[in-house]
């Protein structure tokens, strides 16, 4: 399963979605007039944000960048009619968080290395060690003014990033593809003060070691890509097992047909349609949601996305009796590793084999580059639901 790039051809993403906006969101909405509706979050709380059948991919991407929206919730039928819209969905918010992070990504870096510290063992009186030491109005003009000299930076900048790309020994293609076409998006996100200093070494006898410096810096921070292409095939693989359960729920209940013939019967696409009205008809729905709260989620710098999906329907008893001993001692849940390996290991039990290797994936760029991760599974008896949650923290 490959997810689409992160770029997308449309503006606008076609999931009916809530959103629910941080107090900082809420007060740029109250202050720009913009009307807000009553709308429930994944926990059932009602909040002040927005509700529409689809939405504006770069708005929403810029207000999660700058905090004001705290969760992206779905409430629907069936999601995988809606995959492409999931995976942009996903892509957006992953890279709103990566793009939030990389200026001050590059410049904590760029100022621990040895070719600024020469720079500023040389040039005492103009040494610079925070970005708050340059002008913001400052490196703007600067860029403006420089902008052919700043476009063949650039230009120089991406041969040598794609050619450390391409040349990297552990990237598959799709991990090469979806580097390179971010590229131009993420060293338009770079904050001009990092390219006024940039600029400052460039006039130097040490401009082919900035230029290799920070190359590799941005090309290290590309890898962060792979994330969102894994995450998005692994957040897929539980829309598929939750879709699954959701509707053998709803067809064995409504005698529509018995469980050892629930896939023949979904294959014909009217018996389909006549599960997707019962389940609008028992209000039985799917829930999908992306959190993003940075007043409870986030730690210091680290900014955490929880991706969240829980569908009618439960494991079958053992397994979740097992689960349920388990999570007596683990009140976090029960990782997804557990949970697959867990019973009689069919390999077809809720696609056990791609649901683990993703997660295997995940876990390993994860360890790589120093990201904590963590994917949970709760059976929760009472509500009649299995939820699947994932948190990853940049």
């Amino acid at each position: 399963m490959q997810a689409p790039s992160e770029e997308r051809s449309d503006k606008f993403i076609n999931l009916p979605a809530r959103m629910i906006l941080t107090a900082e969101g809420l007060k740029l909405f109250q202050k720009n007039g913009t009307p807000l509706k009553r709308v429930e979050n994944r926990e059932g709380i009602t909040r002040e944000g927005l509700e529409s059948p689809r939405y504006n991919a770069a708005t929403v991407q810029k207000m999660a960048m700058n905090s004001y929206l705290e969760e992206i919730f779905v409430h629907l039928p069936d999601l995988l009619s809606r995959r492409y819209d999931i995976i942009s969905t996903n892509n957006l918010i992953v890279y709103a968080i990566l793009y939030k992070k990389l200026s001050p990504s590059l410049a904590h870096t760029i100022f621990q290395t040895q070719v600024v510290r020469d720079f500023n063992r040389k040039n005492p009186k103009n040494s610079i060690v925070d970005l708050k030491h340059i002008n913001p109005q400052q490196a703007e003009q600067l860029v403006k003014s420089h902008a052919n000299l700043f476009k063949q930076i650039e230009t120089d900048l991406k041969t040598e990033i794609i050619q450390r790309i391409d040349t990297h020994p552990s990237y598959n293609d799709e991990d090469r593809n979806a580097m390179r076409m971010s590229l131009p998006k993420f060293l338009a996100w770079i904050d001009k003060r990092i390219w006024f200093l940039y600029y400052i070494i460039y006039q130097t006898s040490m401009r082919e070691q900035m230029k290799h410096v920070f190359a590799g810096m941005v090309a290290k921070y590309l890898e962060h890509t792979r994330i969102a292409t894994h995450l998005s095939n692994l957040v897929m693989e539980f829309v598929q097992n939750a879709e699954k359960a959701h509707f053998e729920r709803l067809i064995v209940q409504g005698g529509m047909a018995v469980r050892d013939d629930v896939d023949r019967f979904l294959r014909d696409r009217e018996n389909r349609s006549k599960v997707i009205e019962a389940a609008m008809r028992k209000n039985q729905m799917l829930d999908m949601s992306w959190n993003m709260n940075p007043e409870r989620l986030s730690v210091g710098q680290q900014y955490r996305i929880q991706v969240t999906v829980s569908n009618y329907g439960l494991i079958e008893d053992r397994v979740r009796d097992q689960l349920s001993r388990k999570m007596k001692t683990n009140v976090d849940g029960i990782s997804i590793s557990d949970f697959y390996t867990s019973g009689d290991g069919d390999a077809e039990k809720l696609g056990a084999g791609l649901g683990l290797l993703y997660n295997s994936y995940l876990e390993d760029i994860c360890r790589q580059e120093g990201i904590n991760y963590k994917c949970n599974i709760f059976p929760e008896p009472k509500k009649e639901k299995t939820t699947v949650r994932v948190e990853i923290a940049m």
